[in-house]
């Protein structure tokens, strides 16, 4: 496999799992399976974390999957 298809799939993958565990906290928060003080900001806050997770990843790894296209891996 080359380089630059392994940056593209640990995209795939991290976005992936970066998603779920946002759902999951969400989920868990709207049940009520976790308490928070204000879940409404609760919420907010892990979108809005998730989100920045997500773009930080997608930004990184685009970068080394082009670089690594170039160099021909």
């Amino acid at each position: 496999m080359r380089k630059s298809t392994r940056a593209l799939a640990g995209l795939v993958l991290i976005e992936t799992l970066l998603f779920g565990g946002a759902a999951w906290m969400l989920s868990q928060v709207r049940s009520g399976a976790w308490t928070a003080p204000n879940p409404a900001e609760a919420i907010a806050t892990i979108t809005q974390v998730a989100g920045a997770a997500m773009g930080i990843v997608a930004a990184v790894l685009l970068v080394v999957f082009f670089v690594h296209r170039r160099k021909g891996n």
